[in-house]
């Protein structure tokens, strides 16, 4: 049942253009730089504006303006993005200079953002990659507190989380009081170490909880939590196996306590034992819950086939890929050159025996602008013709949702949209970028492949494709200012997991991303966005009260509204291989679109609210709280 509330809404960090709630009073504080606006809406909410008011290239401050107008775009050309990695004080104890033992892989490079202390701005963590435990080589994980200004501060010993032996964590309000806690996923089999979950304090520093009912060894590789049976807690999809081994992927549901208990044999039933090297939740069907989208390696096993879990709303799964389109393409691999060139369907053979994928990186958001979740899913694909597996094996794919009337199907439009093939893609997201108000693509790629290509969109630089007003992509990584061959080790080939965040709250997201090692050791790279902060921008932040819905308001959707576009986003808790995570907080870029929009909100318990410019304001960060 839809119900509709009121709402509390806070505005924060408020520069002046394009701005709402023309009718509010404003008092300042001269000492901390705040401002309180009280205004009436029609939905009886209280606005208050709090946080540093930044200030603008013109040098005024936030204040709301109730005159709202289309800018004009400003389009990226070259060098929108500048490294601030030495000044940042990421790089403190990234990699070891002199190891005094032999490590296999030096570097920090899986890694994620997540607001561990509660202040608003997205903290760091990184952690190693494939060091060697089972030699006597820990696992390591990096933090670094966001300091607001585009500086980390080191505190990895203070949080507690530096020694835990796991390859990646998750991050999740398990017991709703307000924090992050931590689920510690262990890749490898390692004597005495286990899964673990970890409960956070609030002020960042974690302890683990014995008896969470997480512990097992199954080799997980990724995780998701989300509120699979909508009882407000959060609950934890494990995907298992990564690369190397064939493991059946567990649910797990969450008594709102940090516990859990594993129901996968009763709501996820018949998951085949598969190496899953991503997963991503989001409402794909729009029918109010999440499901699962699972990212598998090796077309040696059971053919590389994704998988899709479709919830009925219990929490109950049922694996529907092959139906939607979605557990693989019949055309093979794109670089042929020959007459299937990624077009043609493999020839004399049923669907359930085409050829898969080596599958890693995935996301789900609305890339169309329909309101619709489609896929952006990463493959390595090896171009060989005469290797039948790797002729037809798939490579990256841009799964287009064709709704309702499709049945919710996937339509594969990567070559379509003018995307590039690239042997080594690895980790792959969907962002604006440069607030146009479209979807852009960001992907790290392996460097052992690049050799056999001259074009650089087949190398292994990072790449960037900016999506164009016909729905086309453009690659811009080359002129970005990430990739750079003069710059130290060098920026930015060979990179593993990215994340984004506003880690300066200017309004656009900047880069942050795993430089794997290549040999000696690699730092990781941070990289301030330039270009996003000159066009028009608003970012949501979605609290829940912890009763009806998870304090995370993951599964949460917001549109901003306008006759002939929908701009989409949802509360998600990460993506992708090895768990790169995003921000929390939905950025959407406005471009020239105007404020002649709306603002709809669709909480998980299926509440929903409407809201208009001039009650969210624009170009500023906006926190809706469940309303009730």
């Amino acid at each position: 049942m839809t119900r509709t509330h009121a709402l509390f809404l806070v505005v924060a960090s408020l520069p002046p253009a394009c701005g709402g709630g023309g009718a509010a009073s404003t008092t300042a504080d001269e000492s901390t730089g705040s401002t309180t606006a009280n205004a009436s809406t029609d939905l009886g909410a209280t606005a208050t504006t709090t946080g540093q008011a930044p200030t603008t290239e013109g040098g005024s401050t936030g204040e709301l303006d109730s005159a709202c107008a289309p800018m004009a775009v400003v389009l990226p050309s070259q060098g929108f993005f500048r490294d601030i990695s030495d000044t940042s004080g990421i790089r403190v104890d990234n990699f070891v200079i002199d190891p005094p033992v032999a490590i296999p892989i030096n570097d920090h490079s899986r890694l994620a953002f997540a607001d561990l202390d509660g202040d608003g701005f997205d903290d760091i963590v990184a952690h190693s990659l494939f060091p060697n435990p089972q030699a006597g080589i820990p696992f390591e994980h990096l933090v670094f507190h966001n300091n607001g200004d585009g500086t980390f501060a080191h505190v990895s010993d203070e949080s507690g989380l530096r020694n835990v032996q796991s390859g990646f964590f998750a991050f999740g309000d398990v017991d709703n009081d307000g924090d992050q806690d931590c689920f510690a996923g262990l890749d490898i089999p390692l004597t005495g170490e286990t899964n673990r979950l970890l409960l956070n304090d609030g002020t960042g520093h974690f302890t683990e909880l014995t008896g969470a009912g997480v512990d097992e060894v199954n080799l997980a590789s990724n995780a998701v939590f989300a509120d699979f049976n909508g009882d407000a807690n959060l609950d934890l999809f494990v995907g298992n196996g990564q690369t190397g081994y064939a493991v059946a992927d567990q649910l797990f549901f969450g008594f709102g306590d940090g516990t859990f208990q594993d129901v996968t044999f009763e709501f996820m039933k018949d998951g085949p034992a598969q190496p899953t090297n991503g997963s991503v939740a989001c409402d794909y069907d729009d029918d109010g819950d999440l499901d699962v989208f699972v990212s598998t390696y090796g077309v040696s096993i059971f053919e590389g086939h994704n998988h899709l879990w479709e919830n009925d709303g219990t929490g109950a799964m049922t694996e529907v890929a092959m139906a939607r389109g979605f557990a693989v393409q019949p055309t093979g691999n794109y670089y042929l050159g020959s007459t299937e060139y990624g077009t043609l369907a493999e020839p004399d053979v049923a669907p359930d025996d085409y050829v898969g994928s080596n599958g890693f990186g995935i996301q789900c958001e609305d890339v169309t602008g329909d309101g619709l979740m489609d896929i952006f899913v990463t493959a390595i694909s090896h171009p060989v013709s005469s290797d039948y597996s790797r002729k037809w094996s798939d490579p990256s794919q841009l799964l287009i949702n064709t709704g309702p009337a499709g049945g919710y199907a996937f339509v594969n439009e990567f070559l379509a949209r003018g995307l590039p093939f690239n042997e080594g893609d690895i980790d792959g997201a969907m962002v604006d970028f440069d607030n146009d108000g479209r979807l852009d693509l960001s992907v790290s790629r392996d460097i052992k492949y690049e050799s056999n290509y001259d074009e650089l969109d087949q190398q292994s630089w990072f790449g960037l494709m900016h999506q164009q007003p016909d729905g086309t992509f453009a690659s811009v990584g080359p002129v970005s200012g990430i990739n750079d061959p003069e710059a130290d080790f060098p920026s930015m080939k060979a990179a593993q997991n990215h994340a984004w965040s506003d880690i300066d709250h200017d309004g656009d997201l900047d880069l942050l991303v795993g430089g794997r090692d290549t040999g000696g050791g690699r730092p990781n790279f941070l990289f301030e966005n330039t270009i996003g902060e000159q066009n028009a921008w608003l970012a949501i932040r979605l609290v829940g009260d912890g009763v009806r819905i998870n304090r995370d308001a993951i599964g949460a959707r917001v549109s901003v509204v306008y006759a002939d576009q929908k701009v989409t986003r949802e509360v998600k808790a990460g993506r992708g291989t090895y768990n790169s995570l995003d921000t929390r907080t939905l950025h959407f870029g406005l471009g020239e679109l105007g404020c002649e929009f709306t603002l709809e909100i669709r909480w998980p318990d299926g509440t929903t609210q409407s809201l208009t410019p001039q009650e969210v304001g624009t170009n500023h960060f906006v926190t809706l709280e469940y309303p009730g």
